[in-house]
This record gives C-alpha cells, sequence and structure tokens, in this order.
C-alpha cells in the first residue's frame, strides 16, 4: 500500500512525510521471476520525476506495472516493475526501484517499453501491440493518407501496464512477406488462402515483413481486421509500399503506419529470444538522376545507435532475431549492422521484399566479420507475384513467385536447441515442401538426355537432394542458380491474364540431374528426397509415362 502511495506522490509531485518506520515495516513486492533483470551498468537510470523540464528540454515519465485487476490504470491493487527498459528511440532507462522512467521527448516522438519475458502488453481489438504512446501535440502533417491526430499535451503520466502470460522455451512464431493487396479485392485473396487455414493457430505472435500495402494505405485496416481472426498478437515491419509517398521528409513518410502500429523499430523478449523489429527503409529527395521523392534501404545513425544500445543489455549468449523488410544485402549501411552482431553466434535475420525465398549465409565476403556465418532469411511473400496468374477453384490466382516457389508463409520454431524455420505453401499440407519437373511422355530413345529438376522450396546451401527411379539407388543431384523450368512453363501458359506473372528469376534452391538411359517403355515412378540443414527429411514424387521403341545399339553405331 505505502509502495504504490509513494509511488504516485513521486509521479504527481504532491509533497508528502511518511513515517519511515512505516515504509521500511511495509513489504516491497518482489520482481517478478520471469522478468529478468538487464545489466544496469550498460544503460542510464531514469532521471529525477520531479525534473520536468530537464536541461530545457521536455520530459516523458510514467510507471511500468503489472496490472493485476485488468483495468489499464496503475491503481492501489497493482505492483510496479523495476529494471524494465523503456525508450524514446534514441535513449533506453531502467524503471527504478518505484517503477519510474523519464525520458527526452519532442514533439513527434515516440515513448516505448521494452517488452520483458513472461508478460504481454495490452492488444486493440485488432490483436496489434499497444507498447508504445506517440506525442504529437499537432498530429501528422496534411498528407494523402491520414496520419496520428493531434495528441495535445504531453500527459502528466505515461504509464504502460503489463500482464502476465506464459513463455514457455519451446515455442512458434509466424512470418507473413509483403501480403501486399493493391485493393480489397486482394485483401479478401488473403483472407481465403492464406488466414483462413490459420485461424486458431497456437503460435505466440506474428509478424509481418513489410509490404502490409502497396501503396494503397486504405488496404491496412480491413487487412488488419483479416489477420485479427488468426487471435494472436500480431506485429509489423515497414515496407517501402507502407510509406507516405508524398511526404516531404524522412521524418513524415512514416505517419499512417505510426498511427496504427507505433514506431517503425522497437524490440520486444519472448522466452528466451529477444527480437528486434527495424526499419531500413530511408528517403531520398529528388536529385539529377532521379526527379522525385524515394525510398533508400538504409537503417541511419539513430536507429543503429539505439540497436547498439539495445543489444548491450543483451547476453552474447541469447538468442536475437532481427526482422526487417529490405534484405539485409541490399541495405545501404549494413556494415554498420554487422559490427553489432559479429560476436553475437546466436543471430538470425530475416525479411522479405524481393518476391522469392532464400537462405543467405554471410561471412568475410560478405562483409561479414564473425566467427560464425550469419544466417539471413529472405521469407516467402503471402501475395506471390503481386496476386496474379490463372485463378485456381476458389477465384483466388495461383500466384507462383517467380523463382518457382508458391505463395505462402513462414513458420519459425525456437527450443533451447536453437531455431528451424518452415515454409507453408497456402492452401496446401505442411508435408509439400518440393516440386519434381519432368515432362509426362519420353521417348525411350531420350530418357538419357532428359533432364529432371526439383524445386526445395525452402532449401539452401546445406541440403541435400537425391533421386530415385523404381525403387532404385539414390542419386545425389547438383544445386544449381537457375531459372526453373517449371515456372517458364506456367509463365507462358498464363501470358495472357492480367495481371501478368512476374518475369522469371534465378531461383536458390533448385536441384538438377538427368534420367538414365534407356529407360523401357511403360510407366515409372520418379521420387525424389531432401534433407534440409536440421536432419530433417521431405519426400515428393511424379510419375512419367516412357514411349517408343527403343533403337537397336548396332543400328544406332551405323
Amino acid at each position: 500500500m505505502y509502495y504504490n502511495m509513494i509511488a504516485r506522490l513521486f509521479i504527481f509531485g504532491v509533497t508528502a512525510i511518511l513515517p519511515w518506520e512505516a515504509l521500511l515495516a511495509s513489504p516491497l513486492p518482489l520482481q517478478d521471476p520471469s522478468i529478468r533483470p538487464a545489466q544496469a551498468e550498460n544503460l542510464g537510470q531514469a532521471p529525477p520525476i520531479t525534473d520536468v523540464a530537464q536541461n530545457n528540454k521536455l520530459m516523458a515519465q510514467g510507471i511500468v506495472f503489472h496490472d493485476i485487476n485488468g483495468n489499464g490504470k496503475f491503481d492501489a491493487a497493482d505492483s510496479p516493475f523495476s529494471k524494465i527498459k523503456v525508450s524514446n528511440g534514441k535513449q533506453i532507462v531502467l524503471t527504478d526501484e518505484l517503477g519510474r522512467y523519464a525520458l527526452p521527448v519532442e514533439n513527434d516522438s515516440a515513448v516505448f517499453i521494452i517488452k520483458p519475458s513472461g508478460f504481454r502488453t495490452p492488444l486493440t481489438k485488432n490483436n496489434l501491440p499497444k507498447f508504445f504512446y506517440l506525442h504529437k501535440p499537432a498530429g501528422s502533417p496534411k498528407l494523402k493518407y491520414p496520419g496520428v491526430k493531434p495528441t495535445g499535451p504531453l500527459p502528466q503520466s505515461i504509464d504502460f501496464p503489463l500482464y502476465r502470460q506464459k513463455e514457455p522455451e519451446d515455442f512458434k512464431i509466424l512470418f507473413f512477406g509483403d501480403p501486399q493487396p493493391r485493393n480489397q479485392l486482394e485483401v479478401d485473396y488473403i483472407s481465403h488462402d492464406v488466414v483462413a487455414e490459420l485461424v486458431g493457430d497456437d503460435s505466440a505472435f506474428g509478424v509481418t515483413l513489410g509490404d502490409i500495402a502497396f501503396d494503397n494505405l486504405k488496404t491496412l485496416k480491413t487487412l488488419n481486421e483479416s489477420i485479427a481472426m488468426i487471435g494472436i498478437p500480431w506485429h509489423n515491419v515497414i515496407g517501402n509500399h507502407d510509406i507516405n509517398l508524398d511526404a516531404k521528409s524522412r521524418k513524415n513518410i512514416n505517419e499512417t503506419f505510426e498511427s496504427l502500429y507505433g514506431p517503425s523499430y522497437y524490440s520486444f523478449d519472448y522466452g528466451q529470444v529477444h527480437f528486434v523489429v527495424l526499419d531500413n527503409i530511408d528517403w531520398s529527395a529528388p536529385t539529377q538522376n532521379n526527379k522525385r521523392y524515394h525510398y533508400v534501404p538504409n537503417f541511419g545513425k539513430e536507429q543503429l545507435e539505439f540497436l547498439n544500445k539495445d543489444l548491450s543489455m543483451i547476453p552474447e549468449s541469447q538468442m536475437v532475431v532481427l526482422m526487417m523488410h529490405v534484405p539485409i544485402m541490399s541495405t545501404k549501411d549494413k556494415k554498420d549492422l554487422f559490427k553489432l552482431i559479429e560476436k553475437r553466434p546466436y543471430c538470425v535475420s530475416i525479411s522479405g521484399h524481393t518476391h522469392d525465398h532464400r537462405h543467405m549465409f554471410l561471412g568475410k565476403e560478405d562483409g561479414f566479420n564473425g566467427k560464425e556465418k550469419h544466417h539471413h532469411i529472405v521469407n516467402v511473400t503471402v501475395s506471390g507475384s503481386w496476386w496474379s496468374g490463372a485463378k485456381n477453384e476458389n477465384g483466388i490466382p495461383h500466384t507462383t513467385m517467380a523463382d518457382g516457389g508458391p505463395n505462402g508463409y513462414s513458420i519459425m520454431r525456437f527450443n533451447e536447441a536453437g531455431y528451424q524455420l518452415d515454409y507453408k505453401v497456402a492452401g496446401r499440407p505442411a508435408s509439400d515442401q518440393l516440386r519434381v519437373h519432368v515432362p509426362r511422355t519420353i521417348d525411350t530413345n531420350e530418357t538419357g538426355n532428359q533432364e529432371v529438376w526439383v524445386n526445395v522450396y525452402n532449401g539452401s546451401e546445406k541440403s541435400t537432394v537425391q533421386m530415385s527411379l523404381d525403387n532404385s539407388n539414390w542419386v545425389t543431384l547438383e544445386k544449381k542458380m537457375a531459372i526453373d523450368p517449371y515456372y517458364e512453363e506456367l509463365a507462358k501458359r498464363d501470358a495472357a491474364v492480367e495481371p501478368k506473372l512476374a518475369k522469371p528469376k534465378t531461383s536458390h534452391h533448385l536441384w538438377y540431374g538427368k534420367l538414365p538411359a534407356g529407360i523401357v517403355p511403360g510407366t515409372h515412378l520418379i521420387r525424389v528426397k531432401t534433407t534440409d540443414m536440421h536432419g530433417r527429411t521431405y519426400q515428393a514424387h511424379r510419375s512419367v509415362r516412357i514411349t517408343g521403341t527403343p533403337i537397336p545399339k548396332n543400328k544406332e553405331s551405323k
């Protein structure tokens, strides 16, 4: 009781004298064991709460508390939390022993909590985490798509409630790459092609890796409503098609995004893993070579300083997941980010943007100087080839990606041994992980020249792929960087369909081999199996009919 009373008196600047004997006699609530104390030596404590205009700066202040009664307000039933991280996107401070923090803010700032393990922040009706407060007294500038409404004067206390939840070491999350609907019709495609099969999913949370929209920011509202039906908290990374294209400065390109999702970079803990949402969509004014405002893949100095401070509080032995939109190798200041993670063997990053799927293992030749290579994943996209191609029986385009991979999403699993990423094809069983491509019929005299192509959707340089004909011995296939012949045929077939499929592009997960010569006429079965980097094996098969009459060898030699 005294504990909460003192916190309130400090927050509101009320002067009171309480007997020290009574204060000492009052038991202080213990820090919840599921909240691990941060390394206090690596960051500053909250400035004095009463100094609200410290150094002529406007100071945001408040309390982080365990909202035991669930009313969203700090009152006598609740317990303040110490050593919880709060940030303004530049500095990070720990709450003091009374759960208090104070941070300088400007007239366009976000104050946010870095969610600790074992707790969650409130959620909106669309399951979007409410972990932030936006301070924009005058609101966003006038833009084509609305931003943040005027927030008015800074509140006397910006408090952040936390709610207990179980966060086991073994958990999974969902990754959506580029849903990217142009209009409501394509939002409906997402609802029926992807969201429908995930309703009631038991993942801890989900993340959209940017390009939530396709420049038409009106679609964000109904897409949020659709994804909310899955029933889990949902985080969003900003993409180059989610910005306010009519903005005239870097400062204002995120206005609509911020109004819905909050700051475009932040971090949080879940279980034993530290997650960081990053914004690598920078903004450039018109130049002689480019006559309009345009985006540039770049993190920027301020964001990297935040990341540096954030990671300084995380042990190098802890798993860290960096989430961004543009692939890391296409980002201008990637080497500055690399320096922050080179000593982190348990760090993985993931992006979207390119509408293909690949695993990259970055080393010294890529500018990454860590002892171990850094694993960067370019995630499969929900929209595939931007909702193009012939429609299936449900009236939804097959929208196969230009590398031959089907549209879909990823499932990332975590446990004490590490992580695993699974590629889930939209609308198909989880076992559908590869496709065998070979003609339906082949002349018996051409079998030795017949190519067999295998697209392993989630394959990488650490995968192996083998082929067997009619239960013969397994033959190892060769990994090749090439255009998928299956997709080439598909693009020709759908050439008249609008919107058109994307132009074929080199696939990072193709394997190649040839059939044996002299296969006798009849129907035969080609079996293929792949083993991934985690030792898991998947299989697929395809029948082929061999026709014709074998040319006698003596006639062939003449």
